[in-house]
């Protein structure tokens, strides 16, 4: 009496069937297990592809110049002039910018609200995702003549305003840290776009962001000559180490000072990124393996409770001829068809959960064909490893014994 594939297959079927409560609990586990692995996937795949569009959105061929210890002298601090140096250093820099970052307190008319004071220079724009929605961006007379004028962004129109307002041109007053007050004009709003941080930073708790020409901000701010970083973009990528190391050697030498500066690139910067993503995603995947490791064993259990139950049938099966390999692709086949169902159910929810994290963080959803086929054969090859044992042993059994078994 030999039974084919597709005899063992109705045969497990009507198995798990009989079963529905214990097969589901059982497959409990392995769902979970693939699930996990299905959203850590997804969500680490969007949050890199989200993340390198930003860094191609910002250019992939920038330099930051920046000291290698905070604490330095004040001879060696970076300032606007250490700017032209670099331009002297690298005439090859298609784009040049610094900023620096104040604390204030901005008030229209009976509404007021903490704010980060950005002051930048004319080229700022061109190394953030920054898109106008109304008006224009701080340009180079703004800078050269310390006028007080202010950019925003649509959060704050939002904020203080009407959504969706042209607020160009409307004035607002921004009191410094040290006291000072002062009107201006904004000239500007940009545009937020999908901002996976949009609901935390309308919270109050989160100070507005204001831009201004650098040179107004150093104006109202005293001692606010020193610059934390200065950023240079070229046209060419591949010379990014070479131009940095360049830059940094010229700034020390004009300053007189040795192993004081240093060139990081974005480069290295996105690939540190996906390093430190790939561990962390590595890390939840061990975890969730390990799910699926316990989900198996809750199988090798429950199958090894199937054969103590079904002992009598696998001794009249014998009698009538099965051999041990049909009593093995019995058990095998319940085995994968239990994994292999509990793999699809947990890569649907895997895909679902994953969709809906990435629209509630506003991150374009990535599900890789290539994962959900792998999930799916991982599920249906564990079966067949957590299966062998009970497999074997149903094999086994005497048929003699098993047919005297009560």
């Amino acid at each position: 009496m030999q039974m084919n594939f597709s005899e063992s297959f109705i045969q497990a079927l009507d198995s798990l069937k009989s079963n529905k409560l214990r097969s589901f609990l059982t497959m409990l586990g392995i769902v979970m297990g693939v699930f996990s692995i299905i959203t850590i996937m997804a969500l680490g795949s969007a949050t890199e592809s989200y993340m390198n569009a930003q860094f191609e959105k910002i250019g992939a061929n920038t330099i930051s110049i920046t000291y290698k210890n905070m604490n330095v002298d004040k001879k060696d601090w970076l300032t606007l002039k250490d700017m032209e140096y670099v331009k002297e250093a690298a005439p090859e820099i298609k784009n040049i910018s610094t900023n620096i970052q104040k604390r204030g307190t901005i008030r229209i008319d009976d509404k007021t609200k903490d704010a980060l004071v950005l002051g930048v220079s004319s080229q700022f724009k061109n190394f953030g995702i920054i898109e106008m929605k109304y008006g224009r961006f701080i340009n180079d007379f703004d800078v050269t003549k310390r006028s007080k004028f202010v950019v925003v962004d649509e959060l704050f129109v939002k904020k203080f305003f009407k959504e969706g307002q042209d607020v160009t041109g409307e004035t607002i007053t921004l009191k410094t840290s040290s006291g000072t007050s002062v009107s201006l004009k904004i000239i500007g709003v940009m545009s937020s776009g999908e901002n996976m941080f949009e609901g935390i930073m309308e919270s109050d708790l989160i100070p507005a962001v204001i831009y201004m020409p650098i040179t107004t901000v150093q104006q109202l701010y005293p001692n606010s000559e020193r610059l934390s970083s200065i950023d240079v973009s070229l046209v060419e990528k591949d010379k990014l180490r070479e131009v940095g190391r360049r830059i940094v050697q010229y700034l020390e030498m004009k300053h007189g000072s040795e192993d004081v500066y240093m060139a990081q690139n974005s480069a290295d910067i996105q690939k540190a990124f996906s390093d430190v993503l790939g561990v962390v995603s590595s890390i939840l995947l061990v975890i969730a393996v390990i799910t699926l490791i316990v989900g198996g064993i809750g199988i090798v259990n429950i199958l090894l409770v199937s054969v103590t139950e079904r002992i009598r049938e696998i001794g009249i099966r014998k009698a009538l001829g099965a051999q041990k390999k049909d009593i093995v692709l019995q058990f095998l086949t319940e085995s994968m068809l239990m994994t292999g169902i509990a793999g699809l159910v947990g890569i649907l929810l895997g895909v679902v959960a994953g969709g809906i994290i990435s629209a509630l963080i506003k991150i374009p959803p990535v599900v890789d064909l290539k994962v959900i086929i792998m999930a799916f054969l991982g599920s249906v090859a564990l079966g067949i490893i957590f299966g062998v044992y009970p497999a074997k042993r149903a094999a086994d059994l005497d048929p003699i014994e098993s047919l005297r078994y009560e």
